[in-house]
């Protein structure tokens, strides 16, 4: 485990920022939020990578405004999930963090959408998640893979999808600053 983290550290509502070099496509320079997190599994939602497909085009109902989507992770696509801050609007999600909600009343969340209560500043949905099985997740962590960061409202909804990864990083300060600053194709410098 690097001097920085312990594995009290991996807990809901963790960040997960894939370490610039990561040799693995589908985790190229993502940002995962850690749902779950116990001794048998671990889960979590990517926050960075939006979808071309739009929830109305897997819906039945055509009442609904374009409801953008997410690629929540490889695992599972036909699980669809999502996270929110409002929870006087959608009852039964799980508190990540304070203000942070994961899943709830789906059909509270669609009708609030229509009903033009939410707007997609409080509320993203995924399809598929990242799933890790009992103790992977501790040894990619111990590997140097995924570098951590405690979730904020402000990182899960208000900062693009394209800006989230270096935004986080610089944030972070110190050598982080500097990896932020990495090209995503380092032989290009």
């Amino acid at each position: 485990m690097p001097k920085d983290y312990t594995f009290e550290d991996l807990k809901p509502g963790v960040l997960l920022l894939a370490e610039p070099f990561l040799d693995e496509p589908t985790f190229h320079r993502t940002v995962i939020l850690l749902c779950e997190h116990s001794s048998s599994h671990s889960f979590g939602l990517v926050l960075n990578h939006p979808q071309d497909a739009i929830l109305d085009s897997i819906r039945e109902e055509k009442v609904m405004e374009e409801i953008p989507l997410f690629t929540g992770g490889p695992v599972d696509q036909t699980i669809l999930q999502f996270i929110h801050r409002r929870p006087d609007l959608i009852t039964g999600g799980q508190e990540i963090i304070p203000g942070l909600f994961w899943a709830g009343n789906f059909e509270q969340a669609i009708e609030a959408i229509i009903e033009q209560q939410i707007d997609f500043k409080d509320i993203k949905f995924f399809v598929g998640y990242s799933g890790w099985s009992a103790g992977q997740l501790e040894r990619e962590v111990k590997s140097d893979s995924w570098i951590l960061q405690p979730a904020t409202l402000d990182y899960v909804f208000d900062e693009t999808p394209e800006s989230l990864w270096r935004t986080v990083l610089y944030q972070k300060g110190g050598n982080f600053r500097v990896l932020s600053t990495y090209p995503d194709d380092p032989t290009l410098n």
